[in-house]
C-alpha cells in the first residue's frame, strides 16, 4: 500500500531562507519607524529667526572663559557677538541641569545681534507677526533688566524683566504691549516663558506654559529697523544679571502644538518640568517627532 504523506509545505532548509530574507527587512523596516517615531523633538522641525543654545558647547567661542561669540543655530547667522573682553559674558559649564549657560554680570556685559543676510529686527516686522521662549536664571533684578532692545531713535524693540520678577514686552519706550508682574521670574530659579504675537492683533505671554497675559487690543505696525539687537543691556544701564540658556524666536506665530512642544523641550532639557501646569501635555514626557 501506498503512503500518502500531507505535504504542509515545509522545508527546513528551504523555509529558513525564506524566513530570514522576509523577516530582517520587516525588522529593519520596524525599527526605523521606531526610531522616527521616538526622536526627540527640537526647535529644528519649526522655522526659527534666531536659536542661541547655552548647552551646545560648539556653538560657543571662548576667550578664556569669556565668551566671544554665540553662533547662531537657526542657519540665518545671527550670532551674538562681543569683541571686547572686558563686556563678554562668562561661560558656565554646567550651570542648570548638567548644561552649560552663559552669565552677564549686570554691570558692563552685552552681545550685539549680527545681522546676517537680514537684521533679526527687519525679519520680524516682516508681517509684525512673531514668537519667541526664553530660558533664564537671574541673579539679580533689582531693577528693570533689559533682556532684548534695539537702540534706534524713539522706537524700541523691548523685551524687559522688572524688578518684581514681572515681564515688560513693547515695541516703544511709551507703550508697552504685555505686562505681568511678579510671575515669569525668580531670582536664582531657572524659568522660562513665550511671547507669541500676531499681525497686529493680540500678543500672549506665557510663563512656564501658562498664560499670564494678554494684549488683545490692535497693535502698531513695527517697523523695519535697520539697528542690531542688543542682548543683556539697554544703551545707559539696565544691564540684566543673570544666566541665559536657551532663546528661540521664530518670525510667525506658533500655533497651540508648536507652542507647546517648545514648552516641553525647554522642559525637559532644563529640567523645568515641575514648572509645566498639570495639564501640559509635556508635564512628564518630551515632545517626539511625527
Amino acid at each position: 500500500m501506498r503512503r500518502w504523506r500531507l505535504n504542509s509545505g515545509y522545508s527546513s532548509l528551504t523555509d529558513q531562507r525564506r524566513t530570514i530574507a522576509g523577516t530582517i527587512p520587516m525588522l529593519k523596516h520596524n525599527m526605523e519607524r521606531n526610531l522616527r517615531e521616538f526622536a526627540p523633538w527640537t526647535p529644528a522641525q519649526i522655522s526659527t529667526a534666531l536659536w542661541l543654545d547655552a548647552a551646545d558647547a560648539s556653538t560657543i567661542t571662548l576667550n578664556s572663559t569669556t565668551v566671544s561669540q554665540w553662533r547662531d543655530k537657526s542657519g540665518n547667522g545671527r550670532y551674538a557677538t562681543q569683541a571686547t573682553q572686558a563686556n563678554q559674558p562668562t561661560y558656565i559649564s554646567a550651570g542648570m541641569n548638567g548644561l552649560g549657560l552663559i552669565d552677564w554680570d549686570g554691570t558692563n556685559d552685552s552681545m550685539t545681534i549680527d545681522g546676517g543676510s537680514t537684521t533679526l529686527h527687519a525679519a520680524l516686522s516682516a508681517d509684525n507677526t512673531y514668537s519667541m521662549a526664553w530660558v533664564l536664571k537671574a541673579d539679580v533684578i533689582s531693577n528693570s533688566a533689559m533682556l532684548l532692545y534695539v537702540p534706534e531713535n524713539s522706537f524700541k524693540f523691548i523685551v524687559e524683566l522688572k524688578s518684581d520678577g514681572g515681564l515688560y514686552w513693547g515695541d516703544t519706550t511709551s507703550n508697552y504691549r504685555t505686562y505681568s508682574g511678579g510671575s515669569f521670574c525668580a531670582v536664582d530659579t531657572g524659568t522660562f516663558f513665550t511671547l507669541i504675537k500676531t499681525g497686529s492683533g493680540a500678543g500672549d505671554a506665557y510663563s512656564a506654559g501658562t498664560l499670564k497675559s494678554s494684549y488683545a487690543g490692535s497693535l502698531a505696525a513695527t517697523p523695519a529697523l535697520t539697528s542690531a539687537f542688543i542682548l543683556g543691556t539697554y544703551a545707559g544701564g539696565y544691564d540684566y544679571n543673570g544666566k541665559f540658556a536657551e532663546i528661540i524666536i521664530s518670525a510667525y506665530s506658533w500655533n497651540t502644538t508648536e507652542r507647546q512642544n517648545v514648552e516641553g523641550y525647554l522642559a525637559k532639557k532644563w529640567g523645568l518640568q515641575a514648572s509645566l501646569p498639570n495639564d501640559h501635555p509635556y508635564k512628564t514626557s518630551s515632545p517626539q517627532v511625527d
